[in-house]
């Protein structure tokens, strides 16, 4: 499953996805989320999503180059340098028929061995065609049609009436259905569009429920807005919960920290509630901006003071 890591650059951004993989940078497959930039131009935050290809293939071997150098092909260029400056030119001008073909052979085998590691070579970055957008595009998921809205309170009803509108406003169709516990106001998203919510691992589903949250939580509103679609949540709570008690497990019997992968603020939260009762192990948030990493470690340090 692929998951999102960020760096200063790009180089520390695929070094952190290659440590929490526990693979060599050619075996990943990402693509950049966000590149935010400095007053000046230069790179000051990298975001990208990557996961792991098992079928990437080790990069070419220096040796290769070697054997090149020696064939058939590449004994003209040697004569040709043997012999004076047009050599070096590479068959520039009229002055080299025999070494320009050389180094038209010379450029096919670098695109040749282009060709053989791209998507496995120099970091396992890969590039999307128009073809794999269009199937993404055209994902669909299983969401159920929406049930009848049960009895609603004032409050439940100003939420569902803010999401309609929000949907509206990014030209989304969906049915807002809205239950309510004594704590939270839950908030379930049905309809065509509805599954767009949780692509990419869900951001738009948590950025709608932060901006819901900050708009009414406490103005008015009492209670915390949770937007669920297609028991996402739920099935995200359960994955992440696996992941952050078996990580508890291997630190519990080495008594050594590991750090999670990049996280946004709900995803971290559910880690943290998930090893709260945790005797031997406990949880810390490392990291600045909006995803940071959380760290588990043998209990006795300090906790994280993130809610």
């Amino acid at each position: 499953m692929a998951q999102r890591f960020e760096g200063k650059n790009l180089e520390e951004a695929l070094t952190a996805a290659a440590e929490a993989f526990g693979v060599e940078r050619f075996q990943l497959t990402y693509h950049v989320l966000m590149e935010k930039r400095g007053f000046l131009g230069g790179m000051k935050r990298v975001v990208l999503e990557a996961e792991v290809n098992e079928a990437a293939a080790p990069p070419a071997p220096a040796a290769d180059s070697g054997a090149r150098a020696t064939s058939p092909a590449s004994s003209a260029p040697t004569l040709a340098r043997a012999r004076g400056r047009g050599g070096r030119e590479g068959g520039g001008g009229g002055r080299g028929r025999g070494r320009g073909n050389d180094r038209g052979n010379r450029g096919n085998d670098r695109g040749d061995r282009g060709g053989e590691n791209r998507g496995g070579g120099r970091g396992g970055r890969h590039r999307r065609g128009p073809e794999e957008f269009a199937a993404e595009e055209t994902k669909t998921f299983d969401v159920p049609e929406a049930p009848e809205q049960g009895p609603e309170s004032e409050a439940a009803a100003t939420v569902r009436a803010w999401c309609e509108d929000l949907l509206q406003l990014a030209r989304l169709g969906g049915d807002i259905r809205t239950e309510e516990n004594d704590t939270q106001i839950l908030v379930r998203v049905y309809g065509r569009d509805a599954g767009r919510l949780i692509e990419r691992n869900g951001e738009l589903l948590d950025a709608i429920q932060v901006l819901a949250n900050k708009a009414l939580t406490g103005r008015k509103v009492e209670k915390e807005i949770e937007l669920d679609c297609a028991q996402f949540k739920e099935k995200r709570v359960e994955e992440l919960g696996v992941r952050a008690r078996e990580t508890a497990d291997r630190v519990r019997r080495d008594r050594r920290e590991e750090l999670l992968p990049a996280m946004s603020p709900i995803e971290r939260r559910i880690v943290h509630m998930a090893l709260a009762e945790d005797a031997d192990v406990t949880t810390e948030s490392r990291g600045d901006g909006f995803f940071k990493r959380v760290a588990i470690v043998p209990r006795g340090s300090e906790q994280s003071t993130e809610s």
